[in-house]
């Protein structure tokens, strides 16, 4: 059942660029395993620019891919491979306020391979390497600049270890993940070529879950990213995105089996606004989310479909504007199956 905190997207509009979570559950499924998973998220982010002009929505809807597989390699091994989209942004300012034009996008697909080592009944720990490409694009008509970043390639790893009571459903599993860094060939203001460095943060997941009674499941997870580390630095253009302070993204719920076939859970969110200076690029600043999720499984199969509403943090300033009571509505779903 925890499996409905994916199909519910709870990454979805979360702190810095962050979108998928980085969950690593797919280590702890029985058996061989494969799943692929889909979220769509449509956001309204508007406001009033410094002359009190409307802004219009400056957010675009985007979608998320996530793939799985899981082997067992005898008792004690098992090996993963995942493959997903961490980090993003898709921005645009439309036509009549101060901001038109104003546009950004990042994006990234990562894939990464873990194994896992099974110390006891109990005790677990895993260990993998990420290999992540990220590209990017910005246009500031204000300032008469473009920024267009080239996809390149950068390598990482994580390392966690986890904690187990099979027969209450008990898991409590730590992750840490590394940076990962690329150099990027890039291409300012439409004639500069030049190369610079993008490093995603490091984070830390803390995931777990307890069954309560034989048929209710409670499970969340706090997630730490270190975006106050982050920043995007063009050779001519310098800091053109950055973050005041890190982000911790907390989610709780609960699982319920209604029929041998038949599961749902509701989940919540909650990321504390940090109160920093207002960005352009976001202007948002932490959120709070509601998840709904129903599971239905099949022989070795299972089906699951998810919707959350989130509500973003209002942000304000004197030379910037306001942009407040904004959110999001994001669907998902996911297909996965023992084999």
């Amino acid at each position: 059942m925890a499996a409905l905190v994916a199909a519910s997207t709870s990454a979805a509009f979360a702190g810095g660029l962050d979108r998928s979570g980085q969950s690593v559950d797919i280590l702890f499924e029985s058996g061989n395993y494969g799943e692929f998973s889909f979220g769509y998220v449509n956001p309204t982010v508007t406001g009033l620019d410094p002359f009190a002009t409307p802004t219009g929505n400056m957010a675009l809807s985007y979608n998320m891919v996530n793939l799985g597989v899981k082997v067992d390699l005898g008792e004690k091994f098992s090996l993963a491979l995942v493959y997903d989209q961490p980090f993003g942004a898709d921005i645009a300012y439309p036509a009549g306020s101060f901001y038109s034009g104003i546009a950004a996008s990042v994006s990234s697909n990562a894939v990464t391979a873990v194994g896992a080592y099974k110390i006891s009944d109990r005790f677990s720990i895993f260990g993998g390497v990420t290999g992540q490409q990220v590209s990017a694009s910005l246009a500031n008509p204000l300032a008469g600049y473009t920024l267009e970043v080239d996809p390149a390639t950068g390598y990482g790893y994580l390392a966690g270890a986890a904690f187990q009571i099979p027969d209450i459903a008990l898991r409590v599993a730590l992750t840490y993940r590394s940076e990962v860094s690329s150099t990027n060939d890039v291409l300012e203001f439409g004639v500069f070529p030049g190369t610079m460095n993008i490093t995603t943060p490091q984070s830390l997941n803390l995931e777990f879950q307890t069954g309560l009674n034989p048929k209710t499941l409670l499970f969340g997870s706090i997630r730490w990213v270190d975006w106050s580390a982050f920043t995007i630095d063009a050779p001519i253009g310098g800091t053109v995105l950055s973050y005041d302070s890190d982000v911790i993204t907390y989610s709780l719920g609960v699982g319920r089996k209604l029929t041998d076939n038949l599961s749902v859970a509701v989940t919540a969110g909650y990321e504390k606004a940090t109160g920093g200076t207002p960005s352009v690029l976001s202007p948002t600043d932490g959120n709070i989310s509601l998840g709904l999720g129903m599971t239905y499984t099949m022989d070795n199969a299972k089906f699951t479909l998810g919707v959350r509403k989130i509500w973003v943090g209002d942000v304000s300033a004197p030379a910037f504007g306001s942009f407040t009571d904004n959110g999001a509505i994001a669907i998902g779903g996911k297909v996965s199956f023992e084999f």
